[in-house]
C-alpha cells in the first residue's frame, strides 16, 4: 500500500511538470520570428504579409518560400527562366541585325556581316535585303522590349502572390457551404401581421 501510494504521488507531480513544459514549448513556439523556426506547425505559422512583400522584392520565389508554397516555386522557377531566355534570345538577334543594316549601308565593301543572317541559297536584291534586313531588327526589338515588360510582369505577380497568400493564409476555403431556410413566422407589428421567411448561408 505504502508504494502504491508514492507511485501514485510521483504521478501527480510528474503530469503537471508535463503540461507546464508543453505550454512553455508553445508559448516560445508564438513567440519567436516566424523564419527562425523550420519545423513550427501549419496550425501555429502565420506569415506576416510586410515580411512576404519584402522577400519577393528582394529576389522572385522568397515570398513563397517564406509562405511555405513550396509547389509554387517550380512555376515561378519558369517564368524567370523563360524571360531571361526571350531576353537573351531577342536581345542577340537584333544586335546582330543592327550591324548587319549598318554594313549594308556603309561604304566600307569589306563589311559583311549580314551575310551570316542570309541562307545559303538567299538571292535578293539589294533594295530587298535593306529592307529584310531593316524588318527583321525592328521585329526582334518588339519583341525584346515586350520581353522587358513579361520580366516586370513575372517580379510584380511573384510580390502580389506572396502578399495575399501572406494575407489569406489562415482564411477557411473548406467545401462546407450550405443553405439552411428556416420555417416562415408571422409577426404582429403594431398589429400588422408580417410573414418573415430566412435563409442562413454557412461558410
Amino acid at each position: 500500500m505504502k508504494a502504491a501510494a508514492t507511485d501514485s504521488a510521483l504521478v501527480q507531480k510528474t503530469l503537471p511538470a508535463r503540461t507546464t513544459r508543453t505550454e512553455s514549448v508553445q508559448k516560445v513556439f508564438i513567440g519567436k520570428d516566424s523564419l527562425q523556426i523550420g519545423f513550427m506547425p501549419d496550425s501555429v505559422y502565420k506569415p506576416d504579409p510586410k515580411k512576404a512583400i519584402w522577400y519577393s522584392v528582394l529576389c522572385p520565389g522568397l515570398g513563397q518560400l517564406y509562405n511555405r508554397r513550396y509547389w509554387k516555386l517550380p512555376f515561378v522557377g519558369a517564368g524567370v527562366i523563360g524571360v531571361a531566355y526571350a531576353i537573351n534570345w531577342n536581345t542577340k538577334y537584333y544586335n546582330a541585325y543592327t550591324n548587319g543594316y549598318r554594313d549594308i549601308m556603309d561604304d566600307d565593301p569589306s563589311t559583311k556581316s549580314y551575310l551570316k543572317l542570309l541562307s545559303a541559297n538567299s538571292n535578293y536584291p539589294e533594295s530587298q535585303l535593306v529592307n529584310t534586313l531593316k524588318n527583321r531588327q525592328q521585329k526582334f526589338r518588339r519583341s525584346r522590349d515586350l520581353s522587358y515588360i513579361g520580366a516586370v510582369g513575372v517580379y510584380v505577380i511573384c510580390i502580389l502572390d506572396a502578399f495575399v497568400d501572406a494575407q489569406l493564409y489562415d482564411f477557411d476555403i473548406s467545401s462546407d457551404l450550405s443553405v439552411t431556410p428556416s420555417a416562415p413566422r408571422v409577426n404582429n407589428y403594431g398589429g400588422a401581421k408580417a410573414v418573415e421567411l430566412s435563409l442562413a448561408f454557412r461558410f
